[in-house]
């Protein structure tokens, strides 16, 4: 019997790591899928692995207070040789390329393979004495467009998600006004960051997640109906969607998500003594308040900050969203490897265990019953929902625990 190595074990773990989602580094302690022989090893053990490029990758470690121009890397090198057929990478990497072609999802594969190899991205957006204006990326898809704010007006589903705001406020504030009830029937409900990679965050900000790289918490969005069919009705290219709350006087220090293919969004719902310029946002080196009833959205791989002076808590709903530059071919392939993250057989050579892995991703995708039936939700906002005690998915702690994918 052939022996998974440490190495792969490994390199499957910080893989993991550099994926996790946003909503990740905040709510939960990371569970690793199991590691089985079948999703390492693919090919006869005599077969000697491809040969992976030997050019050194620029790479960068340092204080997200402070630009450093000799670290900048704005063309990354490109990298044609495949990654190591027996290893857990290279077993995601011939997924994708069967799945998608190696031509539509190019840009996907190129980032899977810097990943790998330990690139990281920096790249100034700004004159190079403006502070912390630039962006830092270790999951980095090439050739997308940054910028520090998008305008609403780019954004289509912008305006429609904003005539929902009197409803999903409504919601919010009648779920939030019986704190114990929403302890008591939610998931994770106003989970802190419990891990030093999101210390950033400080121990102020926290959140209730609704939906989480593709998968609907069932708890929450039985708490949240409108809110949660607003965002499938506005068709909002989200991969994940949360509350978040920021207490008084509290902080989060500069810092970058480290992903470039998923841009941040908030729908300010509570915002305490607006146009004071007490309660804000900073990208690079522009500073926007949050307005209640109002969108933003932006860039979070460029070094951002955020602060409460108030004394009252600030709440938002908060979404991440695929870069408007992806095709759709390449959200698909993203999505695959946040598929292949959590599942790890669907890079399996066995058919039968593909297709088990297939049906177990379209379970953790289902939309709940709640938001596909044809019913009036407003009618469920303040009532005390009984717990399912049917099988249903299993909850997820989705938590940050490592560079990438939105910290």
């Amino acid at each position: 019997m052939t022996r998974i190595s440490a190495s792969v074990t490994v390199q499957f773990v910080s893989l993991v790591l550099a994926f996790m989602p946003a909503s990740s580094f905040t709510n939960t302690i990371l569970t690793l899928p199991p590691l089985r022989l079948s999703q390492q090893q693919h090919t006869n053990t005599n077969t000697p692995p491809s040969p992976r490029s030997t050019t050194t990758l620029p790479s960068t470690t340092q204080d997200l207070t402070q630009t450093t121009l000799s670290d900048t890397t704005p063309n990354p090198l490109i990298l044609h040789t495949p990654l190591p057929p027996q290893s857990f990478a290279g077993a995601v990497e011939r997924a994708i390329t069967n799945r998608f072609g190696a031509s539509p999802a190019a840009r996907i594969l190129q980032s899977w393979r810097l990943l790998d190899a330990g690139y990281e991205h920096v790249q100034h957006i700004s004159p190079r004495d403006a502070k912390n204006c630039y962006q830092h990326a270790s999951s980095y898809v090439p050739s997308l467009s940054v910028k520090k704010y998008w305008e609403n007006e780019e954004l289509e589903w912008t305006s429609k998600l904003e005539s929902h705001y009197p409803a999903i406020k409504r919601e919010f504030m009648a779920a939030i006004s019986d704190a114990q009830s929403l302890e008591e029937q939610g998931n994770n409900v106003w989970a802190g960051a419990l891990t030093n990679d999101a210390a950033g965050y400080g121990v102020g900000w926290s959140t209730l997640v609704l939906y989480d790289r593709g998968s609907w918490d069932d708890e929450n969005t039985k708490l949240f109906p409108q809110t949660s069919r607003a965002i499938l009705d506005c068709g909002i290219p989200a991969c994940e969607v949360f509350f978040a709350s920021m207490q008084p006087g509290s902080s989060i220090a500069p810092h970058s998500d480290f992903t470039n293919f998923v841009l941040t969004s908030h729908l300010g719902l509570v915002i305490p003594k607006q146009g004071e310029k007490r309660c804000k946002l900073t990208i690079g080196d522009e500073e926007r308040e949050w307005h209640e009833g109002e969108i933003s959205v932006f860039d979070t791989s460029v070094i951002h900050e955020a602060v409460n002076e108030t004394d009252e808590t600030r709440y938002i709903l908060m979404m991440r969203l695929w870069h408007p530059d992806l095709t759709e071919v390449e959200r698909e392939a993203l999505q695959f490897t946040y598929d292949c993250l959590e599942v790890p057989e669907l890079t399996s050579d066995d058919p039968g265990m593909v297709f088990m892995a297939e049906q177990h991703i379209k379970m953790l995708r289902s939309v709940p019953e709640l938001l596909t039936e044809d019913v009036d939700v407003t009618e469920l906002i303040g009532k005390k929902k009984k717990k399912d005690k049917k099988y249903k998915k299993k909850k997820k702690k989705s938590g940050t625990a490592g560079k990438g994918f939105g910290a």
